[in-house]
């Protein structure tokens, strides 16, 4: 049985949101490679829109203080995808595994560390739901790896009022789970999907706008 009793299809849209204290920010409309018991694996192909808040002047998290950011009213922006990538989030885990292609050739991986997904459908939309930590690890295709934005993390966590991470130790022994993986060349740094191809008939995701309902509740035990 696929984890979170929720089974999805290959080729279905899913959406994953990442959440911020009780607020949605960012939405990323994803199709289903696969779906089973040992974990969701999406894909998004280069030109694909996805939406994020931003403040109202155009300020994006990075340049505005984490007390300012979180009580502003923030409008959604949307992007278009410059590359291709796969996201594998394993059931349970404290992390997504993103597996990114520049013209179609696989260039990197990049763990971004989370909460394990939460996943929902309804009449209308499925979805996937998580907490992003901010603090990732880039990993090469020869397994070298880095920390990334350490320094934000860090600096957030000085701010407990208004961070939405409160277990420095949980997010680190994330990371340290998937340097261990990545060091020894286990699944997933063992060259599985790097060949990757989306099939012929998987157009782009496009809209200026989120779908209808894209912001729905979300499930409590990811907020």
């Amino acid at each position: 049985m696929a984890h979170d009793s929720v089974a999805f299809t290959p080729g279905e849209i899913v959406h994953l949101r990442h959440l911020q204290h009780q607020r949605i920010a960012g939405v990323f409309p994803m199709r289903v490679v696969k779906h089973d018991a040992a974990g969701l694996l999406l894909y998004g192909g280069a030109g694909d829109h996805f939406w994020f808040s931003v403040m109202p002047d155009g300020r994006d998290m990075r340049a505005t203080p984490l007390a300012e950011w979180v009580a502003a009213e923030k409008p959604f922006t949307f992007v278009s995808r410059s590359h291709g990538l796969l996201s594998w989030h394993p059931a349970g885990a404290d992390y997504s595994i993103r597996f990114f292609f520049r013209g179609g050739r696989f260039t990197s991986w990049y763990a971004n560390l989370e909460l394990p997904v939460v996943l929902w459908r309804d009449e209308e939309l499925a979805g996937a739901d998580t907490v992003d930590w901010d603090l990732d690890v880039v990993i090469q295709p020869d397994r070298t790896w880095r920390w990334k934005d350490e320094e934000e993390f860090v600096e957030r966590l000085r701010d407990p009022e208004h961070y939405w991470v409160d277990d420095e130790e949980r997010v680190r022994e994330a990371g340290r789970q998937v340097i261990k993986a990545a060091e020894a060349g286990v699944f997933p740094f063992d060259g599985t999907w790097c060949d990757f191809e989306a099939p012929a008939h998987w157009g782009p995701l496009q809209g200026e706008q989120p779908p209808r309902g894209w912001d729905r509740p979300f499930r409590s035990s990811a907020c």
